[in-house]
């Protein structure tokens, strides 16, 4: 089973009757994840939707981006039934257009489509820990996925659960890849004989 890499599910609280709700919505901050993109895009998706993360049945999937910036993803996203949404990039916030249709679309499934429960939101940016909390608000239950190197501690911690976009087919927990870690000083004690070795010391 997949576990959250920074934040275990919450017990207890707003929005966990929400998790067995049978539906689910997947919105996705392109923008945001191009940078953990790696070479098959419509197989990373169908990972993500494979574990799992998911829970219920993923009745929405939208990408938001200025879809002129990233021509080659759309035949991969169109084959993976998500939805295109297209918001346009004009002065000097062209990242904001992203965020505020996304945010707009999000508050608006939670009116028009309220069998959705679990609303699972990919990216790592700060600007929807605000999103986040009104979803929560809403009693719906909120998983993110994002960049781990990226994703913002204020949005991780919002999040009821979070995952590392790029560990998809193996999550595990921070803490469990830091028992993973070898001892420092055997690590020191095998530097030092291989520098035995080759006569550096």
């Amino acid at each position: 089973m997949g576990t959250p890499y920074t934040r275990a599910p919450h017990q207890g609280g707003p929005g966990s009757s929400a998790q067995d709700t049978p539906h689910a919505a997947l919105l996705i901050d392109f923008d945001n994840v191009t940078m953990g993109v790696r070479s098959d895009l419509s197989k990373e998706l169908k990972s993500l939707l494979d574990t799992d993360v998911i829970k219920g049945k993923v009745s929405v999937q939208r990408a938001y981006a200025d879809w002129r910036r990233y021509p080659q993803y759309i035949v991969p996203l169109s084959e993976a039934s998500v939805d295109l949404i297209f918001a346009p990039a004009y002065g000097s916030n062209k990242k904001n257009a992203t965020d505020i249709r996304m945010a707009i679309d999000a508050v608006e499934l939670v009116f028009i489509r309220p069998e959705i429960g679990t609303y699972i939101l990919l990216t790592g940016d700060s600007d929807f820990s605000s999103l986040v909390l009104k979803l929560k608000e809403y009693g719906k239950y909120v998983i993110g996925v994002g960049i781990q190197e990226s994703s913002s501690d204020i949005l991780v911690q919002n999040c009821d659960e979070y995952y590392s976009y790029t560990s998809l087919t193996g999550l595990t927990k921070t803490t469990e890849l830091h028992q993973k870690a070898r001892d420092p000083w055997v690590l020191v004690g095998e530097a030092l004989k291989k520098m035995v070795g080759r006569s550096d010391v």
